[in-house]
């Protein structure tokens, strides 16, 4: 097969511009992943280039495996060793190679991730004597972020930055003593080595010939700055993005590298991908209509060949309880239509706002899955489980030691560690080393206790290449008796020890998938595990309902679209600045449109409880913004807001009775009010008692804020 053949003229011209700097704004559903991957094997197959000296960098690791998938499909050939991959992990490969220029680090370094990161701040706290509730450890971490991205703004206060920087310093001396990087060092010690040592960085241009960057519009700075390093000397640069989908500027993502590439590679071909593969032609109409009100963009209108009779729907519902009812009979139609629970995805603003839905899913029973909670390789048996292997693969590594040195119970507490931290500092060896010279510094039942634990780890060491990595999991399980526990804990420990066996499931696979000895095997899954994501985790197979921030859905796509809670001053946020801002909060809108493929309900209320107090907000200023002609508006709709919807406006009867053979006696429940007891009836209305907080009330019999218990 021709590898230009089944592209549109555009992803051709995409793919088969080769040489120079290349800017492709693909629009939401353009296709942009199957020109990067058709780019890469038309290279390959095509020009010959060795598949070596091509770059693809993207941002989840989900994303870089697919691309992998698909380049290895077209190729019909293995491409696993290709550089395709984050930002990260490319910078991972680099270091494990070059780091010993810095004299800071070990290749055998050990990755932390946010939560590592933050338990180490709140050791440091301690240590220092600061009350961590005076300096939230998160936002210490943030400050440290912005110190090595060389983005921090100073507080003006002097007693903070005083604070800030001495954090900053003892949290730097605990990384480089126990060979850990972070997430930011990843990249940023990348280019302290590509700008010290300029050998190392021509080694970098002279193998990638062709560098692609995938997500360009959500870079930083630093990552900017690497990749123009990288460019320097081919210029054969291509990057993929689209303005009306930056919304990653709290993390640092910079939408005006869009212009910067276009000053600093002046002859950069620019090429628009406007047809798209993904939505029905009335919800793109809808999106296209939103996004052209932000002035911060290359304009471009997207198009699709896609139609469906049904128009995007918006919502007006009395209560935030009517709201979420709403959504579940929809989900029921949506199901009587032939759809699957799978198919539909709930999007809001803020993980807050996904309770009151749990609620009523739970109530009639919808499965449904939150992404953004504690992700599988975040979560403590796991992290635990996993510092063990650490250990056991590398016995200098004092930050596994230390988390997992008394865990399951050993009786070996902090003042024990802080010991062996001053007999590491004194004789400059690690932690587990320190045992040996433990004798008289620490309680007999103390030292029994930790040679046991020594004699433990080194069995395990031995033990690693007698059985298969799977085998050995139960092992380790056993010999630390961490199963044990697991098995006392009942039904927790159960769930618990169910995801361990899911992750021996994953090093079963890692056993198929990379040869060499399970050391070998380890390592290089060990170096892995730091760098997944939530994003990474989100299973499109099982049957459920999917409920997530609009953040967490970019990059997918689903059938059917709930935008829920579209109220002002929840989305767009209150915390809204200036135009910058508001034109984010829209393009995370527009986002939001551009995931659903067929069916778009966005819905709101007049009133909710929301964040313990109950508010009353107008109607999103999007959901205005959004042509008329692309929307059924059906509930609660004021005056003005129906005009702007002539022709369109279909009012239901959203004042129906649910039940209104109300008498004395009946329990009921109130969205606001709770659980009451009808003590009055007339024709209209119904006299309920409450709890003492609300008292006695007089309700209209069929408002749907009222349901019968």
């Amino acid at each position: 097969m021709h590898l230009l053949d089944g592209l549109n003229e555009m992803q051709q011209q995409a793919v088969s511009t080769t040489e120079g700097p290349v800017m492709v704004m693909a629009g939401a559903g353009s296709g942009k992943t199957r020109v990067l991957t058709h780019r890469i094997a038309y290279l390959i197959e095509e020009l010959g280039i060795p598949s070596n000296q091509i770059l693809a960098v993207t941002f989840t690791n989900k994303a870089a495996m697919e691309m992998k998938e698909r380049v290895s499909k077209l190729l019909d050939r293995d491409v696993r060793n290709m550089w395709i991959s984050t930002f990260h992990a490319c910078c991972v490969r680099i270091l494990r190679k070059d780091i010993l220029y810095l004299n800071k680090h070990t290749r055998d370094f050990v990755i932390i991730d946010e939560e590592d990161a933050l338990r180490l701040i709140r050791d440091i706290l301690k240590s220092l004597e600061i009350d961590k509730k005076e300096f939230n450890p998160k936002v210490l971490k943030d400050a440290i972020s912005k110190i090595k991205n060389k983005v921090y703004i100073p507080s003006n206060n002097p007693y903070t930055e005083e604070i800030v920087d001495k954090v900053y310093l003892n949290y730097q001396k605990v990384l480089q003593d126990e060979n850990l990087l972070d997430f930011d060092d990843l990249i940023i010690m990348t280019i302290e080595i590509f700008e010290k040592f300029p050998h190392v960085l021509e080694y970098y241009q002279n193998l990638f010939q062709y560098i692609m960057i995938d997500e360009f519009q959500d870079t930083n700075s630093i990552q900017y700055h690497l990749i123009n390093l990288l460019a320097q000397k081919s210029k054969n640069i291509f990057v993929v993005g689209d303005q009306d989908q930056s919304i990653y500027s709290f993390r640092g993502a910079r939408i005006e590298n869009i212009d910067l590439f276009q000053k600093d590679y002046s002859n950069t071909k620019i090429i628009l991908l406007e047809q798209n593969y993904r939505s029905v032609k009335n919800i793109l109409n809808l999106a296209n209509s939103l996004i052209e009100k932000n002035q911060k963009r290359i304009k471009k209108n997207l198009f699709t060949v896609k139609t469906f009779d049904n128009l995007p729907v918006y919502y007006r519902a009395e209560s935030g309880y009517a709201e979420a009812i709403y959504v579940k009979e929809k989900i029921e139609q949506m199901l009587n239509e032939g759809y699957n629970y799978s198919d539909i995805a709930i999007l809001y603003r803020a993980n807050a706002i996904s309770r009151l839905f749990e609620d009523i899913f739970i109530k009639y029973k919808i499965p449904y899955r939150i992404y953004g909670g504690v992700s599988f390789y975040r979560r403590k048996e796991i992290k635990d489980i996993i510092c063990y292997l650490r250990l056991i693969t590398n016995l200098d590594c004092d930050f596994a030691f230390k988390r997992i040195i008394n865990e399951p119970k050993r009786k070996i507490g902090d003042s024990v560690v802080e010991k062996l931290t001053a007999i590491k500092d004194q004789y400059h060896v690690s932690l587990f080393a320190a045992i040996d010279y433990a004798e008289g510094i620490v309680s007999k039942q103390q030292l029994n206790a930790l040679l046991d634990f020594k004699f433990m780890i080194l069995e395990l060491q031995e033990r690693i290449e007698d059985c298969s990595i799977d085998d050995f999991i139960d092992l380790v399980l056993q010999r630390t008796t961490y199963l044990e526990m697991l098995q006392a804990q009942n039904e927790e420990g159960l769930d618990r020890l169910a995801n361990i066996y899911e992750l021996k499931s994953i090093l079963s696979d890692v056993n198929e998938d990379i040869t060499g000895s399970n050391y070998e095997k380890l390592n290089v899954f060990l170096s892995d595990v730091a760098l997944k994501t939530d994003a990474d985790e989100i299973d499109d197979k099982e049957d459920f309902v999917k409920m997530m921030t609009f953040h967490q859905a970019k990059g997918l796509e689903f059938k059917v679209v709930f935008m829920v809670v579209m109220e002002q001053g929840i989305f767009p946020n209150q915390l809204i600045r200036d135009h910058n801002d508001l034109e984010e909060e829209r393009r995370i809108c527009y986002v939001g449109i551009t995931r659903a493929m067929e069916r778009l309900f966005l819905t709101n209320a007049i009133n909710r409880r929301y964040q313990g107090m109950i508010t009353s907000n107008n109607p999103s200023q999007f959901i205005k913004e959004m042509d008329a002609k692309y929307l059924e508006a059906y509930g609660h709709l004021n005056g003005s807001f129906e005009n702007n919807y002539t022709r369109r406006i279909k009012i239901v009867a959203d004042d129906k009775p649910i039940n209104k053979d109300y008498k004395v006696g009946d329990k009921i429940n109130h969205a606001t009010f709770g659980d009451g007891l009808v003590v009055g009836v007339d024709s209209k209305n119904i006299t309920v008692a409450f709890s003492v907080q609300y008292g006695i009330k007089k309700l209209v019999a069929n408002h749907p804020s009222i349901r019968k218990i």
